[in-house]
């Protein structure tokens, strides 16, 4: 009776450690981010639930800041996941021909552009035609004053050679 517990230990053992090297080898082959290279495939992602990331290259974008188009962007990149988003249908808003979605960020950083802190919001709006308009404010914790206030133009879709956005579905 010792000996067949101890064969059945064993062999659970090897069982299990065989179903654990399997999943390291099979885990990370589907964890891999999928690229989302359409407004609709963004949107079937978002509507479905999944967990959707979005990385964007300020640098490649067009700024327009103080009213006034900008010879050249920062180079920064930033990035996060959309958890929270509106959908519009096209004409549900007085003015929008074309559907789109919106997402933003708020977080309290420290200021890179001075002293203390100030929240860094970053609004994204996304058409189905692909354009992309975002803007970024500073805006101080106490006060709520707009420190600084740009937008960024870019466009994404798979007509588009080099986008500065990118969209990604886990």
């Amino acid at each position: 009776m010792h000996y067949k517990t101890h064969t059945y230990n064993f062999n659970m053992r090897k069982l299990i450690s065989l179903i654990a090297f399997a999943l390291l080898i099979v885990v990370p082959v589907y964890a891999q981010p999928k690229p989302l290279k359409t407004f609709d495939e963004l949107m079937a992602a978002l509507n479905s639930g999944y967990t959707v990331r979005m990385v964007i290259n300020y640098a490649k974008c067009k700024l327009l800041a103080d009213n006034e188009l900008q010879e050249k962007s920062p180079e920064a990149i930033g990035g996060m996941s959309i958890y929270d988003y509106e959908y519009f249908a096209s004409n549900t808003v007085r003015g929008n021909e074309n559907a789109f979605v919106v997402f933003s960020e708020n977080k309290l950083i420290q200021n890179p552009k001075g002293k203390g802190f100030v929240y860094n919001y970053a609004k994204f709006r996304v058409k189905e035609t692909g354009k992309v308009k975002v803007t970024v404010m500073y805006i101080h914790p106490a006060t709520q004053e707009i420190q600084m206030s740009e937008n960024f133009f870019t466009e994404f879709g798979p007509d588009v050679k080099e986008s500065a956005i990118k969209f990604f579905c886990q």
